[in-house]
C-alpha cells in the first residue's frame, strides 16, 4: 500500500524540537526525510529525556539520518547537492544563523526554485525579538498560555511537555502542505519560505482571549481546573487516591450527573437550577462533587459515569500503555531499536483510510545512513567518504 507522501524529498536540518517533529510527521506518511546532524555529537534531542537516544528513537523514526559539518566548505557543498532536487527544507536554527552559513532564502531559491523552505524559531524571522534565543518555555510565556495556566493565587504553570514546540511543528506542517498545493496543484511551480514560530503558534490557540481584551479590556486570569462555562467541571480525587476528570455542560448532562450520583436535590436547589446559576456557584458545585468522589473508587466512578457523562481517569504512562481503547485502535506500537531492543511508542496520527502512515524504523544511530546517502544518492566512492570522515566533514 502506497503512502500519501511517497516521492516527497525532505531535508531536515533541525534540532530539539519543532523542526524534527515536523520532519517526523512528514516521514510518518512516507516522505523521504534525510536528517542532517553534526558529526560526533549528533543533534540535541539525542541527549534529552531519561535515557540517551530514546527520545530520538521516537522523533528520529522513519528518517535517513546522516552527519554533516555545515561549518566546513565541503559540508556546505554537499548540503547544496542534496537540496538541488529536494521538495522541502526544514531548519530551526536561531534566525540569521543559517543565513550566515551561506543558506539565505535567496541562495536557496536560486539553487532550487521549487524548494519549500520551512523555518521554525522562537519569535519568527522578522521583528525586534527575532534574534533572541527562544525555547518552548519562552513561546508559551509570550504566547499567553502560561499566564492562564495554573491556580489564581499561585505562579503560572508550564505544561509538563513541550507543547509550544509541537504546536509550531504542526503549524509548520500546515504551511508545507499549503505551499505544496500552491506549487503543484494551483500550478505556480515555485517554492516559498514558511515562517513558523513558537510565540505566534501558541498565540493562535488562545481562544477569544485577545478579542475579549480588545472589546472591554478584560484579561483572562487563571482559574485552576475549573471553567467558567460549565459546572461541575474539574479534576476530582477518588477514594483510592486517583484523579478523575469531569466536565458537565448543559441541562441534560447535569440532570444525568445528579441522578447517577444520587445528588438529585441539586436539581431543586435555587442556587443550581439553571446553567447560569451553576456557573456562578461553580466552586460550591465542584466542592459538592469533590465530597462525593472522595467516597467512591476510580473503578466505581468509571462504571457509573463513563457511558453517560464526559469523564475520564487522568492517565499516566502506565495507564496509557494498558488501556484497552488505545490497544484496540493501535494507538501504540512496539518498534525494534538498535540500543533498547523493542520499545513502545506512539503510532502515527491521524489515521488515513487509504494511505495510512507507518513506522518503518526507529531513530537510528548517528551516521547510520551516511553510506546510503553519500554513496547511493550523491555517488561518492568509499574512498571519498572515508576522506570526508577523516577531514571532519561528515
Amino acid at each position: 500500500m502506497k503512502q500519501a507522501l511517497e516521492g516527497l524529498k525532505v531535508i531536515e536540518v533541525g534540532h530539539m524540537l519543532a523542526g524534527p517533529f515536523c520532519g517526523t510527521m512528514l516521514a510518518d506518511f512516507g516522505a523521504d526525510v534525510i536528517k542532517v546532524e553534526p558529526p560526533e555529537t549528533g543533534e540535541m534531542l539525542r541527549g534529552m529525556g531519561a535515557f540517551k537516544d530514546m527520545w530520538f528513537a521516537v522523533e528520529g523514526r522513519n528518517k535517513r539520518n546522516i552527519t554533516l559539518n555545515l561549518k566546513e566548505p565541503r559540508g556546505k557543498e554537499l548540503l547544496k547537492e542534496l537540496l538541488k532536487d529536494a521538495d522541502v527544507l526544514i531548519e530551526n536554527y536561531r534566525p540569521g544563523v543559517f543565513k550566515k552559513l551561506g543558506f539565505s532564502w535567496e541562495v536557496l531559491h536560486e539553487l532550487n526554485p521549487r524548494l519549500i523552505y520551512l523555518c521554525a524559531s522562537g519569535y519568527g524571522q522578522t521583528g525586534p525579538y527575532s534574534p533572541r534565543p527562544g525555547f518552548d518555555r519562552m513561546g508559551l510565556a509570550m504566547g499567553g498560555l502560561t499566564y492562564v495556566t495554573g491556580f489564581p493565587d499561585n505562579a503560572p504553570i508550564k505544561p509538563g511537555i513541550s507543547v509550544g514546540d509541537f504546536f509550531t511543528a504542526l503549524f509548520g506542517c500546515i504551511g508545507v502542505f499549503t505551499a505544496i498545493y500552491n506549487r503543484d496543484i494551483v500550478g505556480s511551480g515555485k517554492g516559498q519560505m514558511i515562517d513558523s514560530c513558537l510565540s505566534e503558534s501558541v498565540l493562535r490557540l488562545q481562544e477569544s482571549i485577545i478579542a475579549e481584551y480588545s472589546y472591554d479590556g478584560r484579561i483572562r486570569e487563571r482559574v485552576g481546573n475549573e471553567v467558567k462555562l460549565s459546572s461541575p467541571a474539574s479534576h476530582f480525587k477518588t477514594k483510592d487516591g486517583q484523579w478523575f476528570a469531569l466536565s458537565i455542560g448543559g441541562v441534560s448532562l447535569f440532570e444525568d450527573f445528579a441522578r447517577l450520583t444520587g445528588l438529585t436535590y441539586l436539581l431543586e436547589d435555587e442556587r443550581f437550577n439553571t446553567g447560569q446559576k451553576r456557573v456562578e456557584n461553580g466552586p460550591l458545585v465542584n466542592q459538592i462533587a469533590a465530597d462525593w468522589f472522595k467516597e467512591h473508587t476510580m473503578d466505581e466512578c468509571l462504571e457509573l459515569m463513563s457511558e453517560t457523562l464526559p469523564c475520564s481517569r487522568i492517565y499516566n504512562a502506565a495507564d496509557i500503555v494498558n488501556d484497552e481503547h488505545f490497544k484496540a485502535r493501535e494507538a501504540l506500537i512496539e518498534v525494534e531499536t538498535e540500543q533498547f531492543g523493542k520499545i513502545t511508542m506512539q503510532n502515527v496520527v491521524p489515521k488515513l483510510s487509504s494511505t495510512p502512515g507507518k513506522v518503518k524504523w526507529a531513530g537510528a544511530s548517528l551516521a547510520k545512513f551516511n553510506q546510503e546517502i553519500y554513496g547511493g544518492i550523491l555517488g561518492l566512492s568509499e574512498d571519498e567518504i572515508k576522506q570526508l570522515e577523516a577531514d571532519g566533514v561528515i
